[in-house]
């Protein structure tokens, strides 16, 4: 082969090749250099041997933490060095558009005798890669994906070392777990889904695509659940030598999933409570109404053959369910406000003391046989801005709802100035009834909830209350224990934040 036909041949066999290359001769002159490595320097035309020499400093600068390492690397390449592979975070800067842009890349050397005869410099424009490398990543810490490939000759996973960080255990050498260990960190009731996947997709016969949820033990003692997708890479005889998957977590979604069960659940439950309520409401207006129509037929058709006594108990019992027969309209009016949202609040500042001694004398003129119902107030006065007809509404319910429960002993109310807490005030109710069982307190507030469904009442009174005192950017609590009693604490902010 004659010297034009070798180089026409070097020429076309360079072009074929998807990296940058660059023939220096041992000064530095680019002697050869392929299509790839024109497109990327924007090199229109190489000058032939009559124009001046091409010099690879003329061409591009190498930069690297900002400084061109190019003259560096020439100069090791002559006095001796066979080779440098550039490092990582290296871009090319070209000098006809001077556009910059990241790369990998090697200088390798020829020699004859020990002398430098040319230098091959090999590289390739890696802006494509960093950024489908960058938009993966953010990818999968966004959507908590992680990527792993299992070793099957060496029986090892190599994971992404965020699921390490993630699950808060430590990674083995290279970010690895034995099969052995990550089975034992698969929770037992999930172990055999796990195994017959594995085992499909080792068999090299089909790919099992199918999702597989499982639970992983988290480094803090918990369960995670994650969902894991594989398949599997073969050699030339068709045997599978590597399984490659993403696992991810499917905790948030899990969590959701389980609140919206529970939405159901209690859904459906306040369906039934409702229809309860709803069945029983005749019955609970009946009665009052009843009580009242009745004692007022007797007093009118007989009474001047009751004796004094006997008028007064009349007259107390059509008070006392005249007053039961309002509350309970006034339960279902305050329910009907809140389902449509239309429930108004105004709010002042008002001194507790006041409206606490208020209600005080207002249970004293509804005396109870046996039962002491008394204020237990500080000395200096607390303003706290609020609704003070709505926190009134919630204090007596919480006092009437005390009456129904206490047979005996005393019902106390008043407030404290949480020291915790110097911005906060904590309203009490608490009484010596009969208690709330353990397994109660936490649906006391639902609506149509009642702990005793012989006792009279919609079972709205805590809801609305609950209701109410979220309005007024507030918390409500009980403590009780069955047989000693209970105690309601709302929490009250002393001023509100306001809405604009």
């Amino acid at each position: 082969m004659n010297i034009d036909k070798r180089i026409e041949y070097d020429k076309e066999l360079l072009n074929i090749l998807p990296d940058g290359v660059l023939v220096l001769n041992s000064d530095g002159e680019v002697t050869q250099l392929n299509q790839q490595a024109q497109t990327e320097l924007h090199i229109k035309s190489f000058p032939d041997k009559s124009t001046q020499p091409l010099r690879i400093e003329n061409i591009i600068n190498l930069i690297y933490h900002k400084e061109n390492i190019l003259p560096v690397v020439m100069e090791g390449l002559r006095k001796g060095e066979q080779g440098y592979t550039l490092p990582e975070h290296i871009d090319i800067q070209e000098k006809n558009n001077y556009t910059q842009f990241p790369v990998n890349g090697r200088f390798v050397t020829v020699r004859e005798d020990g002398e430098l005869k040319g230098i091959l410099f090999f590289f390739r424009n890696i802006t494509v890669e960093l950024t489908q490398e960058y938009i993966l990543n953010t990818a999968l810490q966004r959507t908590k994906i992680y990527p792993w490939y299992y070793d099957i000759a060496r029986s090892e996973f190599t994971l992404d070392y965020r699921y390490f960080e993630h699950l808060g255990i430590t990674p083995g050498m290279n970010n690895t777990l034995t099969m052995e260990e990550y089975v034992e960190m698969i929770h037992p009731d999930d172990r055999q889904a796990m195994a017959d996947g594995f085992k499909i997709q080792l068999s090299g016969i089909e790919t099992f695509e199918k999702p597989v949820p499982f639970r992983l033990h988290r480094g803090d003692g918990t369960w995670e659940w994650f969902e894991g997708q594989s398949t599997y890479i073969a050699n030339v005889l068709g045997h599978p030598y590597r399984l490659v998957g993403i696992c991810m977590s499917i905790q948030e979604y899990k969590d959701i999933e389980n609140t919206l069960i529970e939405a159901r659940k209690k859904a459906e439950e306040s369906d039934k409570l409702k229809m309860a309520f709803l069945a029983n409401m005749s019955h609970e207006i009946r009665t009052p109404l009843n009580a009242i129509v009745g004692f007022s037929d007797v007093i009118a058709s007989t009474y001047y053959e009751l004796s004094d006594e006997e008028r007064a108990d009349f007259v107390r019992l059509i008070s006392i369910n005249s007053e039961h027969l309002v509350r309970l309209i006034d339960d279902i009016l305050d329910l009907s406000k809140i389902e449509s949202n239309t429930i108004e609040f105004t709010f002042e500042n008002y001194p507790l003391k006041s409206l606490l001694r208020d209600i005080e004398m207002e249970q004293v003129m509804k005396p109870v046989p046996g039962i002491e119902i008394k204020a237990l107030l500080p000395d200096a006065d607390t303003n706290v801005v609020t609704d003070a007809t709505r926190l009134k509404q919630v204090i007596c319910n919480l006092i009437n709802n005390a009456r129904k429960f206490t047979e005996k002993g005393h019902i106390h109310f008043g407030y404290t100035v949480d020291s915790n807490h110097a911005d906060s005030v904590l309203i009490f109710v608490e009484d010596t009834g009969e208690g709330i069982p353990n397994e109660c307190q936490k649906e006391i507030f639902d609506r149509f909830y009642k702990v005793n469904t012989f006792k009279q009442g919609t079972g709205l009174g805590l809801s609305i209350c609950k209701t109410i005192v979220e309005h007024l950017q507030g918390e409500i609590s009980v403590s009780s224990e069955p047989g000693k009693g209970s105690r309601f604490v709302v929490t009250l902010p002393l001023n509100i934040q306001r809405e604009y």
